[in-house]
């Protein structure tokens, strides 16, 4: 978090404007999850110089001291020879250090298997991290919209200060002259108190948005900011689920299982290696002297499971169950998605509609203003009954201008859960 900070406070190269990508291109420089991928690959890069490795010479020193309560002894009389053959015995104190050497020749193809899936999951590992990455465009999203969304009502409490402003200088007028009582300028003033207080809350909200945002983009975002909103086009584009990362680790699942089948069947192939051992010790390869002595062993060792029990079949069987998951949880991600896009085209459908609307009614409004300025002109209405028809055009914009950001949201859901990430603009 200090890390954050301080490059928080270092980022003074911020634009006066920011679209919704360069937010998420920023999202992808700059936020910890992209070290992630480096560190996996530098894990990926060991763990390859570690089975390379194994073709190299195992050496290994060993020691050896102990002592036995019993040997092997010959104790025979010979006919004819008169004080018998004197054998020797074997030491009960035996001493050893040796130096063994052991070369794989062939390992049925283990260390290639095992490569394999460690490329695999590699990359099963760095696309989890793509699926995080492309999971914090909601949590932008979310930030984005938000701030949009107090701006506008915060437009709309200064409309509702401007007539109550308004309103308050008439009702002066009418307690100067004894039409009203004093109790209607404190309702009024009341009433501005109240809406101030709103708008105290909008503004916290806006801030809080910001650093949300500010600490999702690691860039220090000044708060006036202008954050463009997404284009909408009229014609919606078709799911592209298969360019989702979440597609790519499924794929990257089954990929992984594969491996491991491919393991299972090198795993009980035979594997031949050369062995080497030097020592030095009592007894030596002759087991009747008793006299500290070197020697030496080479020779090539075999070894073949012929017979396992059956574990390989069970684990075959483990394998494709576990795809079988893979596949199910498949399918249940793609009609959760479809179940979400539903939601979406619907409110996409119900805005569009509800923005015509308000473009209707914003022309009604200007009618009614253009009537109401001929009326001033005339002296028919006062300069506060215009002002309020001003402040009700006013309101009819923002609450289209409110139903806009609502469309260019769900309109950016649209677009992130089908995988269409470079289809959508921003102005």
């Amino acid at each position: 978090m200090i890390l954050l900070f301080i490059t928080l406070i270092l980022s003074s190269d911020t634009p006066d404007t920011l679209t919704l990508e360069q937010a998420y291109d920023l999202a992808h420089e700059r936020f910890p999850l992209e070290n992630e991928i480096e560190h996996q690959e530098r894990i990926h890069d060991l763990n390859i110089r570690n089975l390379d490795a194994g073709w190299l010479p195992g050496i290994s020193l060993s020691g050896l001291a102990q002592y036995q309560s019993d040997v092997t002894e010959i104790d025979m009389d010979f006919p004819g020879t008169p004080n018998g053959v004197d054998f020797p015995s074997q030491p009960r104190d035996r001493y050893q250090l040796a130096l063994d050497l052991e070369q794989r020749l062939y390992d049925g193809g283990r260390t290639g298997s095992q490569k394999e899936l460690e490329h695999r999951r590699s990359e099963r590992a760095k696309q989890e991290v793509r699926v995080r990455q492309h999971e914090l465009r909601d949590r932008i999203n979310e930030a984005w919209f938000a701030i949009h969304t107090l701006r506008a009502q915060q437009k709309a409490l200064e409309v509702s200060q401007a007539d109550l402003d308004q309103r308050l200088v008439e009702v002066d007028s009418r307690i100067e002259h004894g039409v009203l009582p004093e109790s209607a300028r404190d309702a009024i003033r009341a009433e501005k108190l109240r809406l101030h207080q709103q708008r105290r809350r909008l503004m916290a909200g806006e801030r809080a948005a910001m650093a949300v945002l500010s600490e999702l983009l690691v860039t220090r975002l000044p708060d006036d900011i202008v954050l463009k909103l997404p284009e909408v086009p009229d014609q919606l584009p078709e799911p592209q689920f298969s360019s989702r990362p979440e597609a790519a680790l499924f794929e990257a699942h089954r990929a992984v299982l594969a491996g491991r089948e491919e393991m299972v069947t090198a795993t009980y192939r035979p594997t031949v290696a050369a062995f080497g051992q030097a020592a030095y010790g009592r007894p030596g390869l002759n087991l009747f002297e008793d006299d500290f002595q070197p020697w030496f062993v080479l020779g090539v060792r075999a070894r073949w499971s012929v017979w396992n029990w059956r574990t390989d079949d069970r684990e075959r069987r483990i394998l494709h169950l576990n795809r079988q998951i893979v596949d199910n949880e498949e399918q249940v991600f793609q009609q959760n998605m479809t179940m979400a896009l539903q939601e979406d085209i619907r409110q996409i459908a119900e805005l569009r509609e509800i923005i015509r609307e308000d473009e209707e009614i914003i022309a009604l409004h200007e009618r009614i203003v253009s009537d109401a300025a001929s009326r001033l002109e005339n002296g028919t209405i006062t300069a506060s009954e215009y002002i309020r028809e001003l402040g009700n055009r006013r309101r009819a914009e923002i609450n289209r201008e409110q139903h806009r950001i609502e469309l260019a949201k769900y309109w950016q859901n649209y677009i992130i859960k089908t995988g269409n990430q470079n289809h959508g603009k921003d102005h």
